[in-house]
């Protein structure tokens, strides 16, 4: 054969079994719903008093973990956990939240998920709430986080494309300036500084997409991910696909289809909009079949909002605050407990279960181990892999030895195995005793729980077990002054506030 030849045919055979293997890869979608705590679904609250049906589906095809924490009780840390497998209190965001105008999180050396994906052949895409910051682009140059010196006709970068995404639809926060749509890096409409009642006047997004409503904001988005899914049936590439809901969140704004759904308030049908776009995402998938090779995880962001009114659902029978103590950006439980739920059929056992505890980190390491991609020492510092725990494997012990929580306020605190310890005398959040009031009380610097028996969090056992405190202030202080959680070269930890002032020791190193 001739040389020419020969090479031609080695050519063909490589490229031939490169698009097999590419083949044999699965999609991967993941979606983060927004304030939406583990009692929030009907198929692990047994006193919730409404259905979830869709989200029950998607947890009796796949496996579900009982014990699944976000990074942290509120919104953008959790996201940056989540995108880059690292806690955020690793980056400048020592507590709260990035703001309105301000600057991206994710720092731009950083690996994150969709990087990782798309290194390996992976189509990406992320359609729904970003809140992780952006550049915005200053008239005359630079970039600014003043809104009179915006230039909204430019490009604004540090997004989603700069970060992984090759397509990105969405918004920053909702009920956020400057209230319009943005396609890959581009806000889409003409921009003016008139704002009344939440919308931005002067708005016109052409014929594909509406002017500005709360009540369009999800519907448009389960449009959007169905009509994306359905298109890449027809792709050789696989998919990775990141659905951050806004949902439901505030503003507590149901679609007209849902408005008065559940008989009971605005929030409630929200909950019921919400389940129904995860029902769609999955008719999206099972329709072009898709489904039989894609893994999708659902999660959500942080726990339940007060603004739901537990009060008034309560009264309705419908019991969303039941099983843990506090809500959204507490250090409690209720703060941080979330439901995780992984499909993929052929590799997950449906309707399997895991007590093991995790966090949203891990969604980075699996996906990493599931393509035989070695991660860097200075990527995902604190995320483990769940690969074999969801092919039904038995680990020999935890997956983590410890997991750290982490509340609004910044406060710490640190799980291992049954105990939970936390460097604040309430909450840590927004449900009573917050600090100010439990300062008053003169309660205890620390509190430790033994969930086992407590999961409510109610006896505070830190004077009768010293020598527990002592072991997992011991731990915080290794984890956070090693720059990582799991085995690997020490990481540095970003400089800049004092986010050590509380714990029990002096500034680490």
């Amino acid at each position: 054969m001739k040389p020419n030849r020969l090479l031609l045919l080695i050519t063909t055979l490589a490229l031939m079994g490169a698009s097999l293997h590419a083949a044999d890869r699965p999609n991967v979608i993941v979606i983060l719903a927004d304030d939406m705590g583990y009692d929030s679904v009907s198929g692990l609250n047994d006193k919730m008093g409404m259905a979830t049906p869709a989200i029950d589906q998607l947890m009796r095809e796949g496996m579900s973990f009982t014990d699944a924490h976000s990074t942290s009780a509120v919104c953008t840390p959790t996201r940056y956990g989540l995108l880059t497998g690292r806690y955020n209190w690793r980056s400048r965001l020592k507590r709260g939240i990035v703001g309105k105008w301000e600057r991206p999180l994710i720092e731009d050396a950083r690996l994150t998920l969709p990087e990782m994906f798309r290194e390996h052949g992976y189509e990406t895409a992320c359609i729904g709430k970003w809140h992780l910051g952006w550049n915005w682009p200053k008239q005359g140059g630079g970039t600014t986080n003043k809104e009179a010196e915006i230039d909204f006709a430019a490009a604004v970068k540090g997004g989603p494309n700069d970060h992984g995404f090759d397509y990105y639809f969405g918004d920053d926060v909702p009920n956020w300036p400057p209230y319009v749509w943005r396609e890959n890096d581009r806000l889409l409409g003409e921009i003016t500084t008139k704002m009344k009642a939440g919308i931005m006047v002067g708005v016109s997004a052409g014929p594909a997409v509406a002017d500005w409503d709360f009540r369009a904001v999800l519907a448009e988005y389960s449009k959007r991910c169905s009509h994306f899914i359905r298109q890449r049936a027809e792709q050789k590439k696989p998919f990775f696909l990141y659905v951050p809901l806004p949902s439901p969140h505030t503003p507590i704004a149901p679609h007209k289809q849902f408005q008065g759904k559940s008989k009971v308030s605005e929030y409630a049908d929200f909950l019921i909009q919400t389940d129904a776009v995860i029902g769609e995402l999955m008719r999206a998938l099972k329709e072009s079949k898709q489904a039989d090779n894609t893994l999708v995880f659902f999660t959500c962001d942080n726990g339940t909002s007060p603004k739901a009114n537990f009060a008034e659902l309560d009264a309705s029978g419908i019991h969303l605050n039941e099983n843990w103590r506090g809500w959204k950006a507490d250090a409690y439980e209720g703060g941080h407990r979330v439901p995780f739920f992984v499909r993929w059929p052929g590799q997950i056992k449906p309707g399997t279960q895991s007590d093991q505890t995790i966090t949203l980190a891990d969604i980075m390491a699996t996906c990493a181990d599931a393509l035989e991609y070695d991660l860097p020492d200075n990527a995902a510092e604190d995320s483990v892999s769940l690969l074999a725990t969801l092919r039904g494997e038995t680990a020999s012990g935890p997956l983590h030895e410890v997991v750290i929580h982490h509340s609004v306020s910044g406060h710490f605190a640190i799980r291992k195995g049954k105990w939970k310890l936390l460097f604040c005398r309430g909450s840590g959040g927004w449900s009573p005793p917050r600090e100010g009031e439990a300062a008053k009380q003169k309660l205890p610097a620390v509190q430790l729980y033994d969930l086992a028996e407590d999961q409510k969090e109610t006896r505070n056992l830190q004077a009768d077990n010293p020598q527990v405190v002592a072991e997992l202030t011991a731990d915080l202080r290794r984890v956070i002054e090693q720059g990582r959680s799991t085995p690997g070269a020490v990481q540095p930890n970003h400089a800049g506030a004092k986010w050590w002032q509380g714990l029990p020791w002096k500034k680490p190193r």
